[in-house]
């Protein structure tokens, strides 16, 4: 009840006209996740087939009631000519004369687990189709906070280049003064102009980048484009917990053993074709007439099968036999995937976090030495090339540290969901 107020809440706030003019909400990571899921298309069908995968079990049951049906019938002529009418009962006796009709129950009384074991493999089926539902939850959640990632990239790279662009200008505007007054050569003016310039198709790369990812965001939300905001990447790691790793939860390790039980199940039924079946039959009904012995109204009988050769059966075990042993095989070598792709996340944060940790580092001193050159430049004490080479090295440092937090944060992110993280 709690996430449906919250997901209603969050579509008013979409939705609304207010929204939509005025001020577009920014939007975290987990109303990104949240929205992606519930307006996709391809998770609707993921889980339609997982209700019918449910509906499957009942079929399975079926073996455990009985089946009743009502047959008719009229012949004439040579007596028990006509049971190739596949009417049974009471109407198919060869001791039926003219007409009959009535009702048949046919009831399973013991199959030695035949039943048990299909139903237990339509169950694990439907468990597979679960697992099924949640890898396509992760693949479209995936590609959602990837998006997300990437549009809030973009917004805070075209923030700090417009930044870098006013603090530009200015150095343009002075280095131009100090032309008109002759106090330096008019290279500085080119050069600053030039720096600016730079700056500006900068800003307008990235402008048009996170137009782009927003769009492309908008898509996998099914929400209008103008509807919402991308935040800025400090913002962005709010509401994703740590999670640990328990490699079990991986929908496709949940998916292999899914598979396991299914093929150990199917095994489990074909071997159990060997073992005797006991059925029940019983009939009520009325004939025109009878021959030979006495017309009755009912008719009961207990019967039981015991296979003694069956070619079939046996092909059908060996078969599921090398079946089975193929998915205990797949089930190491996905532990070995999750494994080897859950060590490539860590990597990746970890090099990415020792990264920025140092980065922010160098920012100081890029300041630093910014502000010194440019108060040095201003002061005529100092050269217009080491201001523009200050300059470049605070907007390398300022974006490498962009772009670092945004791998860390969606490793972070596709590695909680690649475990499982109900997020």
């Amino acid at each position: 009840m709690k996430n449906q107020i919250i997901t209603l809440s969050l579509l008013m706030m979409l939705f609304s006209p207010i929204g939509r003019a005025d001020n577009p909400p920014t939007l975290s990571i987990l109303q990104v996740l949240q929205l992606s899921a519930k307006n996709s298309p391809q998770l609707s069908a993921s889980v339609l087939r997982e209700l019918a995968a449910k509906k499957s079990v009942d079929i399975a049951r079926s073996p455990y009631f009985p089946s009743v049906s009502f047959g008719a019938i009229d012949s004439t002529g040579f007596p028990a000519s006509s049971n190739s009418l596949d009417v049974g009962g009471l109407m198919q006796s060869p001791y039926r004369s003219g007409y009959g009709a009535g009702f048949v129950a046919q009831q399973t009384i013991w199959d030695f687990g035949r039943t048990s074991h299909t139903v237990a493999a339509a169950q694990y089926q439907t468990q597979l189709e679960h697992e099924n539902t949640k890898i396509t939850e992760y693949q479209i959640k995936t590609l959602a906070l990837k998006t997300y990632y990437e549009c809030a990239d973009y917004r805070t790279q075209e923030s700090i280049w417009g930044k870098l662009s006013h603090e530009s200008s200015i150095i343009t505007k002075q280095a131009i003064n100090f032309v008109d007054t002759g106090q330096v050569s008019i290279v500085d003016k080119y050069l600053a102009e030039s720096e600016t310039e730079e700056t500006y198709t900068a800003q307008a790369f990235f402008k048009e980048r996170l137009k782009d990812a927003t769009k492309t965001l908008a898509t996998i939300m099914n929400v209008p484009e103008n509807s919402f905001t991308c935040p800025m990447l400090p913002h962005t790691n709010v509401g994703l917990p740590d999670f640990s790793i328990d490699m079990h939860e991986n929908p496709m390790i949940k998916r292999i053993a899914a598979n396991i039980k299914i093929a150990e199940e199917q095994l489990k039924s074909e071997k159990a074709d060997f073992y005797p079946k006991i059925v029940a039959d019983a009939s009520v009904g009325s004939m025109q007439d009878s021959r030979v012995v006495d017309k009755q109204a009912y008719a009961v009988g207990v019967g039981i099968v015991l296979p003694l050769f069956d070619v079939a059966s046996s092909g059908k075990i060996k078969r599921d036999e090398l079946l089975l042993s193929g998915q205990e095989q797949e089930m190491s070598a996905g532990q070995q995937q999750v494994a080897e792709q859950n060590a490539t996340y860590d990597e990746t944060i970890n090099a990415y976090s020792v990264r920025l940790t140092h980065l922010k580092r160098e920012l100081k001193l890029a300041n630093l030495a910014f502000r010194t050159a440019k108060q040095r430049y201003f002061s005529l004490q100092g050269n217009l090339i080491d201001l523009r080479e200050a300059y470049r090295n605070l907007v390398q440092v300022q974006s490498e540290i962009i772009d670092t937090q945004a791998q860390i944060l969606q490793a972070s992110g596709e590695k909680a969901l690649f475990n499982g993280a109900d997020i």
